[in-house]
């Protein structure tokens, strides 16, 4: 998927379109040191309010019991599999979906059957005084 970042120059005054024609997919091997298996990232934008980044999961492939203490805002662009919570609620997904996880929820992507297309914008925490 081409993604643009609009981002302003170093004058501050002109916005320019930085296109990436392709994502530049890093593998994402583990979370907490569970094993994570046929899952790709890349992360678009860091600032220190958020994160915004793509996941992909292969057919096949599986993401693990995991959460943060972020707000997550969770576009499934495609793919097909299920979301599994902790008291194992088994939720079908067909993209395109929207998620959105609160903080601390829990959560797991698994029995992945199609290619499956994550758009995410974690909001980190507001750290306390």
């Amino acid at each position: 998927m081409r993604t643009t970042v609009f981002e302003l120059d170093t004058d501050g005054k002109n916005v320019r379109p930085r296109v990436t024609p392709e994502p530049r997919w890093q593998p994402f091997d583990e979370w907490e040191g569970e094993p994570l298996t046929s899952v790709h990232l890349v992360e678009h934008v860091q600032t220190p309010r958020a994160t915004l980044q793509q996941v992909h999961i292969a057919a096949g492939g599986h993401f693990v019991m995991h959460t943060t203490p972020d707000l997550a805002h969770c576009q499934i662009v495609r793919g097909r599999g299920i979301l599994r919570l902790p008291d194992d609620q088994r939720i079908p997904f067909d993209g395109p979906e929207l998620y959105i996880f609160q903080p601390e929820t829990l959560h797991e992507w698994t029995d992945i059957e199609e290619d499956t297309l994550l758009s995410v914008c974690l909001v980190h925490p507001i750290p306390a005084p």
